[in-house]
């Protein structure tokens, strides 16, 4: 595998790069890359294409952030803007990452390579960081203070940023276990991010200073006798140049101190070297024209980074040619495989009929109308547990059997709701694995009375626009449940309003065994690298891939567990628990529990957003 630099289409090529709308996600980030970080750009051409690749999209989109941040408009005022402007990018980066894909080209080449590469879902929220620094300028009284953050912000980014390359050498792909592979490396790498970041804290600074920022500890200003306000002004000063070479010197110290772990596969180790060796002419640069760093960020020596680059590049190539490393990322799920639920199910597609066109939704019998919620506040995914049939029949003196075809009835008009509000999945818990302990005679009436309800919202004489999903093992379905659940799902393909899946012979701890199963078969025959397999590639073997993770789980009935439903979608779902019983349940109680959701800060681990004010529905 050659280092050379190649045409970006034949690296997007050998990178297994293929749709085109990535492709252009990809080469923002290559020309962002390559635009901003001259030495980044030119390593990366060291390395295989799919690493390459990996590079330009977490370094490019870093970039492509900071840049859209910087833009003034003119509605900023003290960095207001910007602010808003950067949080709504990560809102939207975090939103598409849990989804998997993106309608940004940017967004969707960063999220192609954690996926691919399996990085963890908070790691590019060091650099978000890094770039609220940026924007809001974070000071540091001392050398303490600016170290201490950067060991939990940026050294983080690095360290997961080396750990791509790490892989090809055969090591661990956590940096712990790099960590704990190659002793000493979590100083070395400490010290190593170190010297890069007060590097580019002076190249950088007539930018910061242009923001009103001085990126250096205070510390260090006031044992040079620099003061801030002169900074500000761009008044050099003996005292400020001296200042430069001193911190040049300390962070080439750095550098100097920080070997490249031995255990590399050789080339990687000679990219790592010449990434050091070309930062080494940037502090030169810096220390050779201190005054000028005031101003403007100091270009480097010229012809020296070709000294560098060209044996740099004939080494690799060698070391390539010598000691060819299978570069085996493990790729993202591909959303349009068919669902388990299918399996064996092809034959059906022939017989399905065309869909109907399809009509609005009927109104509630009351005039009741949803609440007017902003787009952001309507969860994207509900989950509901319809329990409580069975107790509702027995209280009026009913058979069971009346409870579940009043349910049915509950649904239908809960369908009709979520379509009104413009809910885009509601997933609806109907039949569990474990739910084959009941009577036979009311075994016999769900199988009935569930694909009847279905046919009333799929294919009746005023079909809605809902696409239907069926999640649960075909295994104890009689044959004519499985042929109406196919035929429902292949009849209703075509429809975008609501996705309303039906869990059927749905057991959750099932599903997640099942998708284990299948992994473990990819791995056995060699299709995936046990090292590699992420979320991502096992959420592909789910019961409906494409499921997003559900917001609100909701519960009728009274009872307050979750009962093996959805254990691996609703991670970080909302509870809400009804006492209502399901077949007294309508559209009004989905409204009611989606204006709580509005209500609730949604945290995902990271600062709440601000709740969302609704105007209430009102019931009839």
């Amino acid at each position: 595998m050659s280092p050379s630099p190649l045409h970006p289409a034949r690296v997007y090529r050998r990178g297994g790069i293929h749709d085109p709308v990535l492709r252009r996600g990809y080469e923002a980030c290559r020309r962002a890359t390559r635009a901003r970080g001259d030495i980044e750009y030119a390593v990366s051409l060291l390395l295989p294409p799919p690493l390459r690749i990996a590079t330009w999209a977490l370094y490019g989109a870093g970039v492509t952030v900071d840049c859209l941040v910087d833009t003034a408009q003119p509605s900023d005022t003290k960095g207001a803007g910007r602010a808003e402007r950067l949080e709504a990018w990560i809102s939207a980066f975090d939103a598409d990452l849990r989804d998997g894909r993106s309608t940004d080209p940017v967004r969707q080449a960063l999220i192609h390579t954690m996926l691919t590469w399996n990085l963890p879902p908070g790691f590019m929220h060091t650099q978000f960081e890094q770039l609220r620094l940026d924007v809001h300028g974070r000071r540091f009284a001392t050398w303490q203070e600016w170290r201490r953050y950067n060991s939990l912000v940026t050294t983080p980014f690095v360290l997961r940023a080396a750990s791509l390359v790490m892989r090809v050498a055969g090591l661990s792909t956590e940096p712990e276990a790099m960590a704990s592979a190659v002793p000493d490396a979590a100083v070395a790498w400490q010290m190593a991010a170190d010297a890069i970041i007060l590097t580019d804290a002076l190249v950088d600074l007539s930018e910061d200073l242009a923001d009103g920022h001085v990126p250096l500890p205070q510390e260090a200003l006031d044992e040079a006798g620099v003061r801030r306000a002169d900074l500000l002004a761009r008044r050099g000063t003996p005292a400020f140049e001296d200042l430069v070479r001193s911190l040049a010197d300390r962070a080439r110290g750095w550098l100097d101190r920080t070997p490249v772990p031995p255990v590399l596969h050789p080339a990687v180790g000679i990219a790592l070297g010449a990434y050091t060796d070309l930062y080494r002419l940037r502090l030169r640069a810096a220390a050779d024209a201190p005054a000028a760093l005031l101003h403007r960020r100091p270009a480097l020596p010229a012809g020296a980074p070709l000294r560098v680059l060209l044996p740099a590049r004939a080494r690799a190539a060698l070391a390539w040619a010598l000691f060819p490393f299978p570069v085996r990322p493990c790729p993202p799920p591909e959303l349009a495989c068919p669902p388990a639920g299918l399996a064996g199910a092809g034959d059906v597609r022939s017989h399905a009929a065309e869909p109907r066109p399809v009509v609005p939704p009927a109104p509630h019998p009351s005039g009741a109308r949803p609440p007017r919620l902003p787009a952001g506040a309507v969860p994207r995914h509900v989950a509901i547990v319809m329990d409580g049939n069975g107790r509702w029949a027995t209280a009026r003196g009913l058979p069971r059997t009346e409870g579940h075809r009043a349910g049915g009835d509950a649904l239908v008009d809960v369908v009709h709701g979520a379509l009104e509000i413009g809910l885009k999945y509601l997933t609806v818990y109907a039949f569990s694995t474990e739910n084959w302990k009941r009577p036979a005679d009311e075994l016999q009436a769900l199988m009935q009375e569930i694909p009847r309800q279905l046919r009333r919202i799929t294919d009746g004489t005023r079909p809605l626009d809902v696409r239907m999903r069926w999640a649960g093992l075909r295994s104890r379905l009689p044959a004519d449940v499985v042929d109406t659940l196919v035929e429902a799902e292949q009849g209703t393909r075509d429809r975008t309003g609501l996705t309303l899946t039906v869990c059927l012979n749905y057991g959750g701890r099932a599903e997640i065994t099942t998708a284990a199963a299948h992994l473990a078969q990819e791995a056995v025959a060699g299709r995936i690298d046990p090292a590699s397999v992420s979320e991502h590639a096992f959420a592909r073997h789910l019961h409906v891939p494409e499921l997003p993770d559900v917001d609100l789980l909701l519960r009728t009935g009274g009872d307050q567990r979750t009962s093996n439903f959805l254990p691996w979608q609703a991670t970080y779902a909302e509870l809400l628990f009804l006492d209502t019983p399901w077949p007294e349940a309508d559209r009004r109680d989905l409204w009611g529990a989606i204006e709580q959701y509005a209500r609730r800060t949604r945290r995902y681990g990271s600062v709440p957003r601000i709740p969302v004010q609704a105007r209430p529905a009102h019931r009839g």
